[in-house]
């Protein structure tokens, strides 16, 4: 004989269908993923219903990228809050960002018109003005898109975010119930609002995000687009826009709907372009840094010597200087006497010594040399004061000077002849010089008394025209005396 089912009551039934309608699955990932492309999205669904397939194959065509945004319920009003907030980042105006946050502030009247307590909202207002405010200084920074994914992965954060855009929500719909009360069957705005607005679970619906783009976007001047991806017909996803009172847009927030589900869409244009990155030009060097510090402890022999000592002029290696250097890196001329030497090296292979000819001249010579290809050993006794070289001594052959040769003068040349080349016959009968007036108040005229040269003149009327023939130049006379 079976055993009779037990009996369920009323109350426990009522139970057990409660505990369902609040059960919810753990939802795992972040709140809000990075960009990636859509492709994947294709990916998804390569094995999914035909309709599904091909309208997400149509989808990488217009949109670029997508981020995720976790399932739990609260994806719209997250997907909403996010996009806001990462156009105002990509405008790149700090000022613009404190601007929006003036304004956000200002809605605190909306709240008080609609009867609710400001104290009790006001936690997660300052929450929102504050992401606000450091915001706008990451801008300036470059450090913005680190910020607010820091700031929407804090679930306590996000929360509060969420919370506020609901009280606004349904402030905003209280005070202005005739915009909203035609698209309510059967219900008041006052019961719309505390079924589908107010509850911490509830998702934003079309209606709720009507209102939430004329109090948010709309006086931001944003665009709010959603891409319903669902069973409808055709082979592409159906868009609805909700543009901006004005017809003014300047960004637009794109949002793909699946049943229940909201991620974020990204169009190319929408994607701000990598940073350019910085020129970096880079001087290798042929052997590695010395530390200056550490020069006395390497340099022991030539072969230690650092490549950049030999491009000093005058540094070689082939014919060093006899106090040059030391054992310990430094020069001999700055050592006081008595201070032992460190014995060199013997040398690979001698350098020949260039032989003196007499009768040469002998001129500096610049030897460039490799420190790896060649060693030569120091003296082995060297002296502690300045080297003195000696030159030996060279007998030169006698020089004599050529004979000085009277220049002659030529009227084919450069300069005007004088009087006394064009007309031989003109002489001066008065051993002083042509004077001009110039020329006779100054002390280089040397019948001027401050002359080294001083001597009178002597002044002879009668031989002052004199002349042994006429000049064939008429009118033209000279002053001898």
């Amino acid at each position: 004989m079976a055993t009779p089912a037990p009996q369920i009551t009323d109350e426990e039934l009522a139970q057990m269908q409660q505990a369902s309608a609040e059960w919810q699955p753990e939802i795992e990932g972040p709140l809000v993923g990075q960009r990636q492309s859509t492709s994947n999205i294709t990916a998804e669904y390569a094995r999914a219903d035909p309709v599904y397939q091909v309208k997400t194959a149509a989808l990488p065509q217009k949109y670029s990228h997508y981020r995720t945004v976790r399932g739990d319920g609260r994806c719209g009003w997250r997907a909403i809050a996010f996009g806001y907030l990462e156009r105002l980042l990509y405008i790149g105006d700090s000022g613009r960002i404190l601007m929006e946050e003036a304004r956000l502030r200002s809605l605190n009247n909306v709240i008080a018109q609609s009867g609710m307590e400001m104290f009790l909202i006001e936690d997660f207002a300052d929450e929102w003005f504050q992401l606000m405010r450091t915001l706008s200084i990451a801008v300036d920074q470059g450090n913005g898109d680190e910020v607010l994914a820091e700031a929407f992965a804090d679930e306590n954060v996000q929360n509060c975010l969420i919370t506020h855009l609901r009280t606004l929500t349904t402030a905003w719909m209280l005070t202005r119930s005739e915009n909203y009360l035609g698209y309510m069957v059967g219900q008041t705005v006052k019961q719309y609002t505390d079924e589908h607005i107010t509850p911490h679970s509830a998702e934003i619906d079309h209606l709720g995000m009507s209102a939430l783009q004329d109090l948010l976007l709309n006086p931001a001047g944003f665009a709010l687009e959603v891409m319903y991806l669902d069973r409808s017909e055709g082979n592409e996803a159906n868009m609805h826009r909700f543009d901006p009172l004005n017809g003014i847009t300047e960004a637009t927030i794109r949002l793909l709907y699946r049943p229940g589900h909201y991620d974020l869409l990204y169009k190319l244009e929408d994607v701000p372009p990598p940073p350019t990155p910085i020129a970096t030009y880079l001087q290798f060097s042929s052997s590695l840094y010395h530390d200056p510090g550490q020069l006395s402890s390497q340099c022991a022999d030539f072969q230690d010597i650092p490549d950049f000592i030999t491009t000093i002029p005058g540094m070689s290696f082939a014919q060093p200087h006899p106090g040059w250097m030391t054992s310990n890196g430094c020069g001999a001329d700055f050592l006081t006497p008595g201070t032992s030497h460190r014995a060199y090296a013997p040398p690979v292979a001698p350098t020949p010594q260039p032989q003196i000819q007499p009768h040469a001249v002998i001129q500096p010579q610049y030897v460039p040399t490799t420190p790896s290809s060649l060693s030569v050993t120091p003296p082995e006794h060297r002296t502690h004061g300045l080297a003195i070289r000696t030159v030996p001594h060279v007998n030169y052959p006698a020089m004599q000077a050529p004979p000085l040769q009277q220049p002659s003068f030529s009227s084919d040349g450069p300069f005007r002849p004088s009087m006394w080349e064009r007309y031989p016959h003109v002489q001066a009968t008065s051993g002083s010089t042509f004077q001009t007036s110039i020329m006779r108040n100054s002390h280089f005229n040397t019948a001027h008394f401050l002359n080294a040269d001083f001597q009178p003149e002597e002044w002879k009327p009668d031989d002052e025209y004199e002349t042994t023939a006429p000049i064939n130049n008429k009118g033209r006379h000279r002053s001898f005396g």
